[in-house]
């Protein structure tokens, strides 16, 4: 009897439940799985997650500082919130983004939203099909939020074409946010959403990422279909994922990567495309061991950048000391990288604009505004458009150029110069500062006196000190915060890249950096509000000794 008295005793002990632990939910913070975690213990609801993001919309882009991001709010998000909230609880989530609030770039066609190109002639059509990566946002159970700012697309800059004029930098409001992706940019320094989608011709995913300190990613050329956005340029167009974590634009881009028949450059890519959340892959991630290498010939030396160098620098620093084995300085022979890789001798857009814009129009059928670009043109005026649109006007066909030739066959050759340094040098990745420059002030500075100067269209991809290198050859790059110039608060990032289809192993390299550096601070500007951060209780779902 007293032997059994001491088994069922034991046995008591073995199976007692732990206690519930509590577990603390910041917005400002929250990844894709926080946010997750506390939909599972029934603490937050995605239709709560949309409130609290339509708060920070209503509290900071038309009201206090004004950032003036968000061009269309999606009216049926709430109702969607509610109806997907009621799946998961009779059915379980579709995939780690169901109930996920997620801001597109106004180039993004999205039903039921008008896409406006940032360009008021342009007429806001409303598209009768989802852009491709929508659709599939929309299968895994994103919510499309809202419709954010981009650069006047067809137009001059932010001036009077454009439906709601320049969105501010929420780190410091007299400078720059980049572009063309802006509105992404900005609406994830605010957190006006969990995740946002930009797209790049020449750096304007990495651009706005790096200005408001946020992440940003450029998967290889192919990974991500663009039918249904608003193009630039068949060669280097790439829709990319931002957020304020490389894991969470991880997820995102686990979703819109794939194969589509409405984008033969889908089809290079097979055998590379997930094949499950890489976000989960990131867990663990290291730098102890890894060879990251630095094109020194890309990273200029004057005194203009010493402060941002300085950041750049440090990472370097901060990589070793995490383990990485740097090879600085990896010299290609060629000064001329940055410049020839730079928008001015590297770009091919405007050659492919017309035909690709008029590929997108066809897709609107009915909805179209204009039938062609050049109708376009003819109904507007030529006064309304970019110089970059009329020089379009008047080039060859591409196949026909030999200036476009030229480049096409640049663009292939600097693809495989980082193949085969990255085999030569045996490297994981290479890394390297995003940008040096501080922009100047923006217009509404300049008028309150604080400087002159400004760029008015967005990108930069041609200015010295702006790495464009992995736009023109549209090889993986992350961007990850390294940190604020001191005088002014501005974010420098740090660029990893690598060779084609290294896109995971890139990312995991981003990851390790971000979690042993942690650089990334909320803007001053639009601070926490109430109910963002709450305590809740995490059911044990374990049951071990007592005293263990």
């Amino acid at each position: 009897m007293l032997l059994f008295r001491h088994f069922v005793t034991a046995t008591a002990l073995t199976f007692a439940p732990l206690a519930a632990a509590p577990k603390t939910f910041e917005l400002a913070t929250a990844t894709v799985a926080d946010i997750n975690d506390a939909f599972d213990a029934g603490a937050l609801t995605s239709e709560k997650l949309l409130g609290l993001y339509l708060k920070r919309i209503e509290a900071y882009d038309k009201a206090g500082p004004k950032v003036n991001a968000v061009i269309t709010l999606n009216p049926k998000a709430l109702d969607e919130a509610r109806a997907l909230d009621a799946e998961r609880k009779a059915k379980g989530p579709r995939s780690p983004l169901h109930g996920i609030p997620v801001v597109l770039k106004d180039l993004i066609d999205a039903t039921g939203m008008p896409t406006t190109a940032g360009f008021t002639p342009f007429g806001a059509p409303l598209p009768p099909r989802d852009a491709t990566i929508v659709a599939r946002m929309k299968a895994a159970g994103a919510i499309i939020l809202a419709k954010v700012s981009t650069t006047n697309w067809f137009g001059h800059g932010f001036e009077d074409t454009h439906p709601i004029g320049e969105s501010l930098n929420p780190y410091n409001l007299d400078l720059s946010p980049g572009g063309s992706s802006n509105g992404s940019g900005v609406a994830m320094a605010a957190w006006f959403a969990t995740l946002a989608i930009g797209t790049d011709t020449s750096v304007s995913v990495q651009s706005p990422s790096s200005n408001c300190s946020v992440v940003g990613l450029v998967g290889t050329y192919g990974m991500v279909s663009r039918a249904g956005i608003v193009p630039r340029g068949a060669t280097q167009d790439r829709p990319g994922p931002m957020g304020r974590s490389v894991y969470d634009v991880a997820s995102l881009y686990s979703i819109i990567a794939g194969w589509d028949a409405e984008d033969f450059t889908t089809f290079s890519p097979m055998g590379h495309f997930p094949q499950g959340d890489w976000a989960q892959q990131l867990r663990g991630s290291s730098l102890v061991g890894k060879r990251l290498g630095v094109l020194r010939e890309m990273v200029p030396a004057g005194p203009e950048f010493a402060e941002s160098r300085a950041i750049f620098e440090q990472a370097i620093t901060d990589l070793r000391a995490a383990g990485a084995y740097v090879v600085d300085p990896i010299l290609t022979g060629n000064p001329t990288i940055a410049a020839d890789t730079s928008q001015g001798r590297g770009r091919t857009a405007e050659y492919e604009k017309f035909g690709f814009t008029d590929a997108y129009l066809a897709r609107l059928g009915a909805a179209a505004p204009f039938k062609s670009t050049a109708e376009m043109i003819a109904k507007v005026g030529k006064d309304k458009f970019s110089a970059s649109m009329l020089t379009a006007a008047e080039l060859p066909p591409p196949e026909k150029s030999p200036d476009y030739l030229a480049r096409y066959a640049a663009r292939q050759m600097y693809i495989d110069l980082i193949a085969e340094l990255q085999a030569r040098y045996k490297l994981d990745g290479f890394v390297q500062p995003f940008t040096l420059v501080v922009p100047t002030p923006n217009s509404a500075a300049r008028t309150a006196g604080a400087g002159t100067g400004a760029r008015r269209g967005g990108s930069y991809g041609d200015r010295p000190g702006v790495n464009n290198l992995t736009s023109t050859t549209g090889l993986p790059a992350v961007v990850v915060p390294g940190g604020y110039t001191p005088k002014q608060n501005f974010p420098i990032a740090i660029q990893f890249f690598g060779q084609a289809h290294s896109d995971l192993a890139i990312l995991k390299l981003a990851y390790a950096f971000e979690q042993a550096t942690k650089h990334r601070k909320s803007p001053p500007t639009t601070p926490a509000l109430a109910g963002e951060k709450f305590t809740y209780e995490v059911a044990a779902g374990a049951r071990v000794a007592a005293g263990q």
